[in-house]
């Protein structure tokens, strides 16, 4: 495979910095007009700093109207809305497209705190190439906004470095365009053309292009629809009264196969990233080495591949899309049926009605948009009730994910603890933007009810004894100390198939790895993964997985660091298979302890882990309102809390 890049662009391939579902954690306190949570100390000077960081985002408003090519969701909304009696409507509830979009973070992919931190980051890390990195990023979080600017260039800026020869869409911008505010709305994922058709060629492929891929959707633009009106796109074949939103709206309804299609989810959610190395200059190599190499290719980062993980898995053959479990249908006997609009009234009724729930494992950044609603400009458009179902939803998808289980026995002074844990996602566990993590927290107490051993113990969403460490200024630094290592210099956790001490911890993580192979936080810095533990689907093999597009050496969904020689780490992924597991053992030495002995054990999970946001700093340095000030302060008035995935005992 060759490295993908936009037709017009030989410098550096697409950039994508965050995925709109950063997942995690719950615990969130009532929401006041300030922002604030209530002090843990007296430190009253210091929580008013905190406060005084959260500023305001521009306001915006919900009935934009029309423009270009794009309508808003409110034009939608008016017909595909649930009637509170038979349309749309299952087990007492509104599942209607526009109710169950509305509070999920698809919908405010531009207005999530994190994001806007990070660009803001990676911007004032590479100001020569901040137009570019904005631009690439709003491909994804701003797609209406993306792409109605660049069919009308005037709309663009100029980027410095002439990467983009037409210029760049600049984040400043969307964040006052309320197109770009609406996120990722009806009429940009209903306008995306078939994502396996090359666009250059025209050609339908069999493997969805790369150059499909890292948000280089195609939505026609008006000179390319010439006189005929846009298409939306919709999964079912037309019924009787199609004509309806012809006559009501711009576009013409189409049936179209590939919304139903994993690789319709793909061309956002498979992210490369272009790498730079420690002084900001494009990093080449060698294709077939790896090896830096001035007149070679540019290194390609796979941010994020969770399609590649699901089409090497099982559930490509079982038939299990993206959308089966991210957007399911009503389960009732006999099936759910229901017109889809509310006019006419007499619309047509149909089955296989796929619930816009669209959830991930995002309950942290779902508190934050809640909680902040009024800080974020989303306070006329949301409410606290419509954040917490979303959380409710999402929690109940995070709980199907994962089995857990364990067993013990005593032998002598030794306990032992087998924990198995199986993923029952159809990508690896976790996936996505690599901030997030999860982790075992086992705890041994013996008969007078004294902890005798534990492991994984957590406050305020840090990791006892751990994340001290990893977010030392040691390890955070972008130029390393003569002599560091990564592991040496504790800045993460190895991968572990037996534990015998409380200073070890079972993670699943990936983690970045620089061109000098050392740990970074910076995404344009990342040339490789250190180590991925990260449990992969069941069906996932060594051999079914996908090459990096530039470095011959590596494969962007492989496991890396010590979990490929663990046995009971994705047993079978060598052969036919991996199970989709990985057992970790504990063995608890009891001398001094008196049996019998009670264990309990919780998986958890977090989305964005301490040190992706202690590395970041461009707050420092920027005077006035700062994207990551605001982040911060969110982050440490609303600590983040872990999501418990299981326990044992089962609750």
């Amino acid at each position: 495979m060759k490295a993908f890049f936009p037709p017009n662009f030989q410098a550096i391939p697409s950039l994508s910095i965050v995925l709109v579902s950063v997942l995690l954690a719950s615990c969130f306190g009532g929401s006041d007009d300030s922002g604030t949570s209530a002090s843990n100390g007296d430190d009253t000077s210091q929580n008013d700093q905190v406060t005084s960081e959260i500023f305001n985002s521009p306001s915006y408003t919900a009935n934009w109207g029309v423009l270009g090519v794009f309508a808003n969701a409110t034009t939608c909304a008016s017909c595909h809305t649930g009637n509170g009696t038979t349309v749309m409507e299952f087990d007492g509830k509104d599942i209607s497209p526009a109710t169950q979009w509305k509070h999920g973070v698809m919908a405010h992919s531009l207005n999530d705190p994190y994001y806007n931190a990070v660009v803001e980051e990676e911007g004032h890390l590479f100001p020569d190439k901040k137009v570019f990195i904005e631009n690439t990023c709003l491909r994804c979080h701003a797609p209406m906004g993306y792409t109605h600017a660049h069919q009308n260039p005037e709309l663009l800026v100029p980027d410095p470095t002439g990467l983009l020869s037409d210029g760049g869409y600049a984040f400043e911008t969307a964040m006052t365009d309320p197109h770009s505010r609406e996120g990722i709305s009806c009429t940009a994922c209903h306008q995306m053309q078939d994502p396996m058709v090359n666009q250059t060629t025209g050609l339908t492929e069999t493997e969805m292009p790369l150059s499909n891929m890292s948000g280089n959707y195609k939505i026609n633009s008006p000179a390319e629809n010439g006189s005929t009106d846009p298409k939306i796109f919709g999964p079912i074949v037309l019924n009787p009264y199609y004509q309806a939103m012809q006559n009501a709206t711009q576009y013409i309804p189409e049936y179209a196969a590939h919304m139903s299609d994993s690789a319709k989810c793909a061309t956002c959610h498979n992210l490369y990233t272009p790498t730079l190395n420690l002084d900001g200059e494009l990093h080449k190599i060698d294709p077939a080495t790896g090896n830096y190499d001035p007149t070679g290719q540019i290194a390609q980062f796979p941010e994020q591949a969770p399609y590649w993980e699901w089409l090497n898995s099982r559930y490509l053959a079982d038939g299990k899309t993206c959308q089966a479990c991210h957007m399911p249908e009503p389960v009732s006997s006999p099936p759910y049926q229901t017109a889809v609009t509310t006019r006419p009234a007499n619309a047509w009724e149909r089955s296989n009605f796929s619930e816009h729930e669209m959830v991930g494992g995002n309950t942290y950044l779902l508190g934050l948009l809640s909680k902040y609603m009024v800080e974020l400009g989303i306070a006329d458009k949301t409410t606290e009730a419509g954040f917490n179902e979303k959380i409710a939803q999402t929690q109940s998808m995070l709980r199907k994910a994962v089995d857990f289980t364990l067993s013990q026995s005593l032998s002598g002074n030794t306990l032992t603890v087998p924990v198995v844990i199986t993923n029952n996602a159809g990508h690896k566990l976790p996936t996505s933007f690599p901030s997030r993590r999860v982790w075992v927290h086992l705890k041994v107490t013996d008969s007078a009810g004294q902890v005798v051993f534990e492991s994984g113990k957590h406050e305020e969403g840090r990791i006892e004894g751990k994340d001290d460490l990893f977010t030392s200024s040691t390890c955070l630094a972008s130029h390393k100390i003569s002599g560091f290592d990564s592991l040496t210099n504790q800045c993460y956790e190895p991968h572990h198939d037996v534990i015998t001490s409380s200073d070890q911890v079972m993670i699943y993580e990936d983690v970045l790895g620089d061109v000098n192979q050392d740990i970074t936080h910076v995404l344009l810095h990342a040339r490789q993964y250190l180590k991925d533990n990260r449990i992969p689907p069941k069906g996932w093999t060594e051999a079914g997985r996908h090459q990096n597009p530039v470095d011959q050496t590596l494969y962007d969904d492989d496991i890396v660091g010590a979990a490929v020689s663990d046995a009971n780490f994705a047993s079978g992924k060598t052969g036919a298979g991996s199970d989709g597991k990985d057992t970790v053992t504990y063995q608890v030495n009891t001398t001094g302890f008196s049996a019998p002995f009670s264990v309990e054990a919780e998986l958890l999970y977090q989305t964005i882990r301490p040190s992706f946001v202690d590395s970041m700093h461009a707050d420092d340095e920027i005077e006035g309102d700062s994207y990551v000030g605001r982040f911060k302060a969110m982050y440490k008035n609303t600590p983040p809390e872990p999501e418990v995935l299981a326990t044992y005992p089962s609750l």
